[in-house]
């Protein structure tokens, strides 16, 4: 599984500086599916299945020495991954965490 570094186009060649913003891993998994690491077992994967783009976050196990997909998880169809992505940029989803004495 090779790993993928999404470049950030904010650089210039006049000196200024890049964005602050990380750069993200971009992996892809034996299927050639891009997925990214949320957590020690956790991911998220975009895919496609029966023509249909999914963005799937998903608990992941290991066997033989190889990550597999495990029954605890999501799939969101197109439609649904950009409502969840708004409400994300909206800022109402960590609004909602710092209410109830989370940290952001």
């Amino acid at each position: 599984m090779g790993k993928v570094k999404h470049e950030d186009d904010s650089s210039s060649d006049s000196g200024e500086p890049q964005s602050k913003k990380a750069k993200t891993d971009v992996n892809k998994n034996d299927d050639g599916d891009a997925y990214f690491d949320l957590a020690r077992n956790r991911r998220c994967t975009v895919r496609k299945f029966k023509g249909k783009v999914l963005v799937d976050i998903r608990e992941m196990y290991e066997k033989d020495g190889k990550q597999l997909p495990g029954k605890k998880g999501i799939s969101l169809n197109l439609d649904q991954y950009k409502v969840l992505r708004d409400i994300i940029a909206d800022g109402a989803i960590d609004s909602q965490i710092k209410n109830i004495g989370g940290e952001v």
